[in-house]
């Protein structure tokens, strides 16, 4: 692999072992109680968390396990956004713990008889599934700093000694270590840095080089921009990704790996999600405020794409200039490799765009996208598209077909764009009108991509791009080296374009031999065939998966039929390619094998594991209830900024969550 042509100063990181975790309260007999309180005192010497303690201390008599004693847990998130996953019925309130993140543990329940300066507590903490064992660190008479080191679950054993009265009081209780996966613009300033820095090594030091720092878990990002590039375009008929069954399962399960790569950096580091509904919701607080209609240039003055965050892309060059995702290139690769553009850079066959950086447009062929006004909202994702997802879908291919398309497909069209040659489509207006001209832009970023799998288009050869002025590099259609277009070629390039119904056969050729013959139309990353190269790519899809979990724990899907009909007659065959090519769907049948791994828990095995799954395995094991194995929860569900749009997402109850 090639590494990143950027230069950075080093990033401090900090290197672990990866993931696993407990509950169940363990019953002993009275006697096997004492030795484990006698041999947990013992260890309190090797940690040195008891300086002194008198001989009379370790008599059977001073040793007491007392119900009164209880361990609350907290960490710097629980005071200001109370406790993580509560709404899982699985999880109790408060006994879910996180890895590698500083937890404290606080005792109460302590007889008011004991002199508080004359206690130390002690706290171990015991994997069920692997045994080991985890000791905190004295932080007060009532108070142990751990730091839980798998995903799994834990007995926590807590004593507090009294050098006073020679007493150890003891209690346990059983814990869930998961990571915790929370809105992007709610974590605390040191884990956004951490989340970004991480996401910056994976940019800066290649794979082979990564595994000797990092471990084996890390993977940079030529892997992720390869992996989702080569299985979404692995061929012009086939695309194992999108337009499918497998869209949400395969997705999910490249961000499950992308996260590993990350906690490989940063053990601490969980995938936040961005809950893209709430920028809807800030761009139309402004422009109320201002009194004016919702511009959607709006979104690109928003936090997230500041320079601490992902960036701010540069009008004129349509990449980032400043901070961390500055000039941050796309890997080069020679014109023999699987898939390539016509410059050697890892994009899509169809995309023009010659800039070695990530492009990020914000436009498409000049226009914004869907310019002005509330009426365009259907684009970017709102909380009413949202709550439809979750109120009245019953399927899940309905529910995988919709999300594919209203419930986030806008947001890579905004970030992502087009430009290049199809600007200048506005030259047709006078043939056909600015209605259709601004349908076709809105649309182009799509044209070469349909035609290309039609295979009704091919890339030049490579000494025709050497040189970008002479105007001969470009998609070599079918049919443009000729006067006029066969009836056969004009029904194939007319039937991807929907703004040509109602025009004469004189306007849809110029219409085609603008948009075919003489078009090169660069495409943004985001909404391309490579748009996990976009640092902002990453966080989109987990907000997919945190409302199906909603959606399960308040109004459950009700038919898991692997049927693409349910959603769209040409997704019958499972994916629309399938149908549009009469070929095979691989990739989203519902046993096709998931591109990314996945850290889960394996029933047979009984541990955590990391394994490729099938779609239907990565769709149960993100059920709520007594499926789920993943490693991970979502803080909380809670949707209230979608009140402003008068739209309620109902308060989640355990009481009503099934088995479904």
């Amino acid at each position: 692999e090639k590494t990143w042509d950027r230069d950075r100063s080093t990033m401090e990181t900090e290197t672990s072992a990866l993931l696993p975790s407990g509950k169940e309260i363990i019953q002993e007999a009275p006697n096997r109680k004492k030795q484990l309180l006698l041999s947990a005192v013992a260890g309190l010497f090797v940690f040195g968390t008891v300086a002194n303690v008198a001989p009379n201390m370790l008599s059977s008599q001073s040793l007491s396990e007392t119900d009164s004693l209880q361990m609350k847990f907290s960490n710097e998130y629980t005071a200001t956004l109370g406790h993580p996953g509560t709404d899982y019925h699985w999880v109790k309130d408060g006994y879910l713990v996180e890895p590698y993140r500083s937890t404290a543990v606080s005792i109460t329940g302590i007889p008011d008889t004991l002199d508080e300066s004359k206690l130390t507590t002690s706290c171990v903490g015991t994997h069920k599934q692997s045994g080991e064992k985890v000791h905190g660190t004295n932080a007060g008479s009532k108070q142990c700093q751990m730091k839980f080191l798998k995903v799994g679950d834990y007995t926590v054993e807590a004593s507090v000694i009294s050098s006073d009265t020679d007493q150890i009081l003891t209690t346990s209780v059983d814990v869930q270590s998961r990571y915790v996966r929370r809105d992007i613009r709610k974590i605390t300033e040191e884990d956004k840095a951490n989340y970004l820095n991480a996401a910056r090594t994976l940019y800066d030091i290649n794979t082979a080089d990564g595994i000797q720092i990092y471990g084996e878990n890390y993977k940079c990002m030529i892997y992720f921009g390869t992996l989702h590039l080569e299985n979404g375009v692995p061929d012009k008929q086939h695309d194992r990704l999108h337009d499918g069954m497998g869209f949400l399962t395969q997705h999910l399960s490249m961000t499950n790996e992308y996260e590993l790569s990350l906690q490989s950096v940063t053990p601490s580091i969980a995938m936040p999600y961005w809950d893209f509904t709430q920028d809807i919701t800030m761009i139309r607080d402004k422009a109320h405020a201002n009194k004016r209609e919702v511009d959607y240039k709006d979104l690109w003055d928003l936090d997230i794409w500041q320079e601490d965050f992902f960036g701010t892309s540069d009008t004129h060059l349509h990449t980032v200039t400043k901070g961390r995702w500055a000039y941050t290139r796309v890997p080069s690769i020679t014109r023999d490799a699987e898939v390539a553009n016509a410059f050697g850079l890892l994009r899509a066959p169809w995309n023009f765009e010659t800039s070695p950086y990530v492009t990020r447009y914000h436009k498409s062929c000049g226009d914004n996208v869907g310019g002005k006004g509330d009426a365009n909202t259907n684009q970017w994702p709102t909380c009413a598209t949202h709550h439809y997802a979750v109120s009245s879908i019953d399927s899940f291919a309905f529910f995988t077909g919709y999300m594919a398309v209203d419930g986030h497909g806008g947001v890579h069209s905004y970030i992502g764009g087009a430009g290049g040659d199809c600007d200048d489509w506005s030259d047709l207006t006078a043939l056909v009108g600015p209605e259709r001209v601004s349908s076709m832009k809105q649309f182009g970023p799509y044209y070469g991509r349909f035609i290309w799998r039609e295979d009704m288009c091919s890339m030049p050869d490579s000494d025709k791009c050497s040189d970008i002025s002479s105007g001969k590099c470009k998609l070599e259609c079918s049919g443009c080296a000729e006067d006029k277009f066969t009836e056969a070629e004009m029904s194939s390039y007319s039937g991807l374009f929907g703004a040509m119904n109602g025009v004469s056969d004189f306007q849809k050729e110029q219409m085609v031999r603008k948009v075919y013959c003489d078009t090169k139309t660069a495409v943004g990353e985001q909404i391309e065939a490579n748009s996990a190269i976009d640092v902002s790519f990453w966080p989109i899809h987990p907000t997919l998966e945190r409302l199906l979990h909603y959606k399960q724990m308040v109004n459950p899907l009700t038919n898991f039929d692997w049927d693409g009909s349910l959603w769209r007659s040409d997704w019958s065959s499972g994916c629309c390619w399938g149908d549009m090519f009469d070929t095979d769907c691989t990739g989203h049948y519902e046993e096709s094998p998931t591109v990314g791994k996945s850290y889960v828990y394996d029933d047979e095995e009984g541990d955590w594991m990391l394994k490729s799954m099938t779609n239907r395995a990565m769709l149960e094991s993100a059920f709520t209830t007594h499926t789920y194995k993943n490693a991970y929860v979502y803080a909380d569900f809670s949707y209230e900024h979608c009140e402003k749009e008068g739209i309620t997402f109902k308060k989640v109850s355990k009481k009503s969550q099934t088995s479904a």
